[in-house]
């Protein structure tokens, strides 16, 4: 059902033409999107994978319906014809497996750790910049977008829990480049669909090196959210609603 409604949703903002006038000549935008991704690079916060790449379970269980979404809000001012800037606010939320001991490690001495499955939430602000291709007046037709995000992060026992796993949160940035199309089935009401690609900029390690047999609890855990946010951003769909102000 979730899946239909979004297919549906894609098609409708990909194909509807614009019909309503009146919007010309108003600049200010602002838009709420949902950024879904299928959970293959990050497991969902319910910690379910659409498909375990991995050679190893990560105390995840597959499921072809997993996603993962950034619930963004975004103000836009178009400043020239075919040119927006905006600014954004998004929450965020996958899922992780962390490493703890039972027992307090001795130094010196090797402990095996148990593996647990976590959340990982945080927030991020973006700025962007936003092209319009298209013949039409914008902020009508194809756009492209560039943007850049700086997330906030922690890990966290459960989606309802306060307590973070880490006493200090993981701060990185993120640059993604977006492809989509807008229209206006009502009058300053906005619908956009496309898509999103994006890097982060953690620690490459997880992605070169296979180090985990020589990882503490700590280490693991902490690699386990780098790989998390990159898969995070890497690719998304853009499904949102907008509504031009003035």
């Amino acid at each position: 059902m979730r899946l239909g409604c979004l297919i549906l949703f894609l098609l409708g903002a990909l194909t509807s033409q614009a019909q309503v006038p009146g919007f010309v000549g108003k600049r200010f935008t602002i838009f709420l999107d949902a950024n879904p991704s299928p959970a293959v690079f990050a497991q969902n916060p319910s910690n379910k994978l659409l498909v375990d790449l991995g050679e190893t379970v990560n105390l995840a269980t597959t499921n072809q319906f997993a996603f993962n979404t950034r619930p963004q809000v975004t103000a836009e001012y178009q400043f020239f014809k075919r040119h927006s800037i905006g600014i954004s606010y998004s929450r965020i939320a996958f899922g992780t497996t962390r490493g703890y001991y039972k027992s307090a490690p001795v130094e010196g001495q090797e402990y095996a750790y148990e593996l647990d499955s976590d959340v990982v939430r945080g927030d991020a602000i973006g700025l962007h910049m936003k092209f319009y291709y298209s013949t039409t007046v914008a902020p009508i037709g194809y756009y492209q977008t560039l943007s850049v995000y700086y997330s906030r992060v922690n890990t966290f026992d459960d989606k309802k829990s306060s307590t973070k796993q880490f006493r200090d949160d993981f701060k990185y940035p993120t640059v993604t480049m977006q492809l989509g199309r807008q229209s206006m089935p009502l009058k300053n009401l906005l619908v956009r669909a496309g898509f999103e690609f994006g890097w982060t900029f953690v620690p490459s390690n997880f992605l070169t090196e296979d180090n985990s047999g020589e990882w503490n609890a700590e280490e693991f855990s902490g690699y386990k959210v780098h790989g998390g946010l990159w898969g995070y951003y890497f690719f998304n769909l853009t499904l949102g609603v907008g509504y031009v102000l003035f």
